[in-house]
């Protein structure tokens, strides 16, 4: 299974909100970025071409540059299924007044929907103007998409829409004086596991038109934020276990109505639009929506489960179904500046300690590792978010997508828990217990479930960025995979604010 093909952006979303500017930068760091959305035809051959929807997170460390992570998903044609995930860095340079030179590039892995992408390598450069408004800035670009080892070679014309928005940092300790005259809104941010299940309406067909008889179990993962008292905006993502949908896997962003029932319980009605396909599920293009109600338990202040159903339609693609939905995870709780909100006492504050990786894993070959007999390995690119729960022990998201070696398409996302200890000389012993879920390309991973030990060394420059060298072993849990990886991470350690 695939799912979270391209999700690293999604992680970046569990550790940054959106805050009005009130404390000096000079006491606290406050970092500017974007979230961009673009969209653009590209042609897969002489007589096909697929709409391929952009999302990126992107910091600016100053009025210049940018970079961050991007995720790329089909919206039209026939190629539903086809993420791409990775990262992407540029230049916008002030022309006139409020218009901006925009160029930049990016690299990824990924494939899907039996697209022509050959190992998975994407490279994409961009160039084009943007014309700043307050709060978001819209324009256009030419852009240039390969795939060297593949056969999509394509240029032409996209559309670009940028949300701005400032991050607060926290320096530790935290100091009274870094919040004097400060007030806070929390935002009730919200991260969850999902475990789901469609049931396709019946005389549903596959990719291939046979009928599809079984229902679709899925796992995956929902983040969130209420915007407002009432409203939510959050992204899911999730992907199929087991059966001919393995190899399924979507990506969706929505809104939501959120009203408090009873003390800790609250209903809600949602509606998210994305892109999905992959695994014999016919989604045509790959553009989806989902309506659910659902009805929220907190169990504690950080803990929260929640029960959903609700109805699934493809719009180019002939599947439909009901589902229904189960979720477990946390309230985050992170603190956010506004002139709107309330002080609150320094010693209801603390600190979240996160660690974002930029990684790249090496599957060593092996006759266990892919259906190929060739000798070659398979490399792939991702993010790892770790969320710190004592100074030590964290859990961890991560998602991965192939990008050399023959498995194009193949991607993995887990969650996991590991331990760091300090060793001397800045040098700490890290150990991780990743499970999830992997599919696609030439590797064969069964249902799709996988477990990922991984143990190594992680050396930090400074306070804020270090280097990580892992090795471990990705076994399917009931299919062929079974091989040593080898890790290699950039690392970005931060804190963000919480009320106890």
């Amino acid at each position: 299974m695939s799912y979270i093909r391209c999700t690293s952006v999604l992680r970046l979303f569990l550790v940054v909100t959106l805050l009005s500017g009130l404390v000096s930068a000079k006491e606290l760091d406050i970092s500017h970025g974007a979230l961009r959305t673009s969209y653009e035809s590209v042609t897969i051959s002489p007589s096909e071409d697929m709409g391929l929807l952009g999302i990126s997170y992107l910091f600016e460390p100053n009025e210049y540059f940018y970079y961050g992570a991007s995720v790329y998903g089909t919206l039209s044609g026939k190629r539903g299924g086809f993420f791409v995930g990775g990262f992407s860095a540029g230049v916008k340079y002030p022309l006139y007044e409020k218009l901006l030179f925009d160029t930049g590039a990016f690299v990824g892995g990924g494939g899907g929907g039996s697209a022509p992408q050959g190992g998975g390598l994407m490279l994409k450069g961009y160039g084009g103007l943007l014309y700043e408004f307050d709060g978001y800035s819209l324009g256009a670009n030419y852009s240039y998409v390969k795939f060297p080892n593949g056969d999509i070679d394509s240029s032409g014309v996209s559309v670009v829409a940028d949300v701005k928005f400032d991050t607060l940092f926290v320096p530790t300790p935290l100091k009274p004086e870094y919040f004097k005259n400060a007030r806070f809104l929390n935002k009730r941010d919200y991260m969850v596991a999902t475990a789901q299940v469609y049931f396709p309406k019946e005389g549903t067909k596959k990719v291939n038109a046979t009928p599809l008889d079984q229902n679709i179990k899925l796992a995956g993962f929902e983040y969130g934020q209420h915007i407002s008292p009432h409203t939510i905006a959050y992204i899911e993502t999730a992907g199929a276990l087991g059966g001919d949908s393995t190899g399924y896997m979507e990506i969706l962003g929505g809104l939501g109505y959120s009203q408090d029932i009873l003390r800790g319980v609250s209903a809600q009605a949602k509606l998210s639009l994305g892109s999905a396909g992959g695994g014999q599920v016919n989604t045509g293009g790959g553009a989806i929506s989902k309506a659910s109600l659902n009805l929220n338990y907190d169990i504690s202040k950080d803990i929260t489960f929640g029960l959903s159903g609700g109805y699934y339609h493809a719009f180019e693609g002939e599947f439909d179904a009901l589902f229904s939905k189960v979720q477990l995870g946390f309230n985050t709780n992170l603190l956010t500046l506004s002139k709107e909100g309330e002080k609150i006492a320094f010693d209801s504050l603390a600190s979240q300690k996160f660690i974002i990786r930029f990684a790249h894993q090496t599957y060593i070959y092996s006759e266990d590792l892919s259906t190929r007999d060739d000798g070659v390995d398979v490399h792939l690119v991702g993010t790892k978010i770790d969320w710190f729960l004592t100074q030590n022990i964290y859990v961890s998201g991560q998602a991965f997508a192939a990008y050399k070696g023959g498995a194009g398409g193949y991607a993995t996302g887990a969650f996991g828990v590991g331990y760091v200890q300090a060793l001397l000389y800045d040098i700490s012993l890290v150990t991780e217990l990743n499970a999830g879920a992997g599919g696609g390309g030439s590797i064969e991973t069964g249902v799709g479930a996988i477990l990922q030990p991984m143990a190594g060394l992680r050396y930090d420059f400074d306070k804020k960025f270090g280097m990580e060298l892992l090795a471990g072993k990705v076994i399917a849990i009931d299919g062929v995979l079974d091989t040593n990886v080898i890790e290699w991470s950039l690392i970005y350690r931060f804190d963000k604010l919480i009320q106890k």
